[in-house]
């Protein structure tokens, strides 16, 4: 089958019109999302400059600061542990799963978990763009949420 040039031009504005019809829903009240023409929210969603996440860091006597692996703080997945450790900050029982990954802590024989004196459950604020252009991975602020004294 052969097409005019005319009916290429129309069919071509027609499906760059389809393609580009997404694009509206930025400025929509309540956009919404369809597939197969999807208007991307997770990508086109304007970020606040700093990221804010809850995680461990531990500390030995002479006041070193360690990173706690997201194994120790509990079960499952990085992202599932993740959303553990949140629910727990937010909520009352902070302190109690503070305990809880200080007990896990107090097992441990490998360093430099043996060298640790206590642990805290913090709120990191991250500056984004510095973070993954930059290599900056330092927090930006940190605020924290609970601590507790590790027991051998």
């Amino acid at each position: 089958m052969q097409y005019s040039q005319n009916q290429a031009i129309l069919t071509s504005v027609l499906v760059i019109l389809l393609v580009l019809s997404p694009v509206i829903e930025n400025w929509a009240s309540k956009p919404k999302d369809n597939f197969p023409l999807s208007y991307y929210p997770m990508f086109s969603k304007k970020r606040q400059v700093t990221y804010g996440m809850y995680y461990f860091v531990g500390y030995d006597t002479a006041q070193n600061r360690y990173k706690i692996s997201y194994k120790l703080a509990g079960t499952g997945g990085f992202n599932q542990v993740r959303r553990q450790i949140k629910k727990a900050a937010r909520s009352d029982k902070a302190e109690a799963y503070t305990q809880e990954v200080a007990k896990r802590i107090a097992n441990k024989k490998e360093y430099p978990y043996s060298e640790l004196v206590r642990i805290e459950l913090v709120k990191g604020y991250y500056h984004l763009e510095n973070y993954f252009l930059k290599q900056d991975t330092l927090p930006v602020h940190e605020r924290k949420v609970a601590f507790h004294k590790i027991k051998k």
